[in-house]
C-alpha cells in the first residue's frame, strides 16, 4: 500500500504505479545493499575456511557494509520514502559506500589470506561491482516510474514532488511548492507556501523555446506564471495538494480546540485539600487559589482561637501550594502535546479566513 494513503480511490488509481515504483526501490535500496553486505561477510569468510589466521581488523569492511545498509534501509522506513528525488542520490552514496569501503578491501584482505580461492573471490568481487552498479539506475527507475506521467491522485499522497521541464523545475511538498525556470537570460527561484497561494490555473505563456503552457500561481506577493510541459495535470494536482493540506490544519485546529476545553474542563475541576495532622482542621482551595470549603471537627473546642487560626492559614498555604503545583502539570501536559508555536501561529491565521470564507 502507497503509505499515509486513507483513500481507497488514490489507492486503485495509483496501485500498478506503486506497485512497479515498490518493487524498484526494494531490489536497489534493500535487496542490493543485504547482496553487498553478505559479499562483505563471505570474503571475511573465507580465510577461516581454510584455518588461516586472519587479522582482527578484516571483519572492518563486513561493519562499514552493515552500517552503510543499515543506515540506508533506517533512512527509507523514517523519512526517504515520501522523498522520491533522493532516492537515486540516497542509493548512490550508501552502495556506492558499501562497495568501496566494504567489497573492495574485503576483497583484498581474502586476495591475500585465502590461498587456492582467488578465482571464487574475483567472481565475488564481480558480483558486488555489477550489483552496485545495478542499484543505482534501479533507484533513478523507481523514481520515473512514479513521477514520469504526473496524474492528479498524486496529489492526495505524502510524495515530495518534483517535476523538471526543458526550462523549469517544480518541487511540490506538503505544504508549500518551490519552483525555477529561466527568463530572459536569468534564472529565477521562488516558493510560496500554501497559506499565501490563493489559486492555481493554466495559461499561455511566450518563452525562449516558443509558446507554451504555463502555470499561473497566484500568492499573497504576487502572480507567477511558471513554465510547465504538463500545466494542466500539475494544476489539478497542486490543487489537490492544497485541499489535503487545509484538511490536516483544520483536523489539526479541531484537535487543538478539544485539547484546550479539556484542559479548561479539567481545571475547572481542579481542587486541592490540605488538613492538620490530627484532621481536625481541612481547608479545600480550586484552580484559582479560592477557599472552597472548610471542615472543623468538635476538637477545636478547647484549642487557643489564635492557634485555630495560625492552623487555617497554614492549611490554606499548602491547599494553594498543592493545586499551583497540579495546574502547572496539567498545563505542561496539554502544551508538551500541543502544536509548535510556528504551526500555533498558522493555526491562528489559518482559522480567519477559513471562518470569513
Amino acid at each position: 500500500m502507497i503509505p499515509l494513503i486513507d483513500s481507497p480511490q488514490v489507492a486503485i488509481a495509483l496501485a500498478a504505479r506503486w506497485q512497479r515504483t515498490r518493487t524498484f526501490v526494494l531490489i536497489s535500496m534493500v535487496g542490493v545493499p543485504l547482496l553487498l553486505g553478505l559479499l562483505c561477510l563471505a570474503f571475511a569468510l573465507l580465510p577461516h575456511l581454510q584455518a588461516t589466521d586472519v587479522p582482527w581488523w578484516s571483519v572492518i569492511p563486513v561493519l562499514t557494509a552493515a552500517a552503510s545498509g543499515v543506515a540506508l534501509v533506517v533512512w527509507l522506513r523514517r523519512d526517504g520514502l515520501t522523498d522520491p528525488a533522493s532516492w537515486f542520490p540516497a542509493t548512490v552514496l550508501m552502495t556506492g559506500t558499501q562497495l568501496v569501503l566494504g567489497v573492495v578491501p574485503g576483497f583484498g584482505i581474502a586476495v591475500r589470506t585465502a590461498t587456492g580461492t582467488a578465482v571464487a573471490v574475483k567472481a565475488l568481487l564481480a558480483l558486488g561491482v555489477l550489483g552496485a552498479g545495478s542499484a543505482w539506475p534501479l533507484a533513478r527507475k523507481a523514481c520515473h516510474s512514479l513521477l514520469a506521467s504526473p496524474v492528479a491522485e498524486l496529489g492526495s499522497t505524502p510524495f515530495r514532488l518534483v517535476f523538471r521541464s526543458a526550462c523549469s523545475r517544480i518541487v511540490i511538498g506538503t505544504d508549500r511548492v518551490d519552483w525555477t525556470f529561466r527568463e530572459g537570460g536569468g534564472r529565477l527561484d521562488a516558493g510560496v507556501s500554501f497559506h499565501h497561494l490563493h489559486d492555481v490555473s493554466v495559461t499561455m505563456k511566450s518563452t525562449n523555446r516558443g509558446n507554451g503552457l504555463a502555470l499561473v500561481l497566484r500568492t499573497s506577493s504576487g502572480t507567477w506564471a511558471v513554465p510547465a510541459e504538463k500545466a494542466v495535470v500539475l494544476c489539478e494536482l497542486l490543487r489537490l495538494r492544497k485541499i489535503r493540506w487545509e484538511q490536516r490544519v483544520e483536523a489539526a485546529v479541531e484537535q487543538e480546540r478539544a485539547r484546550y476545553l479539556e484542559m479548561l474542563e479539567m481545571l475547572g475541576a481542579a481542587r486541592a485539600t490540605s488538613t492538620t495532622d490530627d484532621g481536625s482542621v481541612a481547608v479545600t482551595v480550586n484552580a484559582d487559589g479560592i477557599t472552597t470549603g472548610i471542615e472543623l471537627t468538635g476538637q477545636i473546642h478547647a484549642r487557643n482561637a489564635q492557634l485555630v487560626s495560625a492552623e487555617l492559614m497554614t492549611c490554606l498555604e499548602r491547599a494553594r501550594a498543592d493545586v499551583r503545583e497540579h495546574v502547572r502539570d496539567l498545563r505542561v501536559e496539554h502544551y508538551v502535546s500541543s502544536p509548535t508555536k510556528k504551526e500555533l501561529s498558522l493555526l491562528a491565521q489559518q482559522v480567519p479566513e477559513r471562518s470569513a470564507a
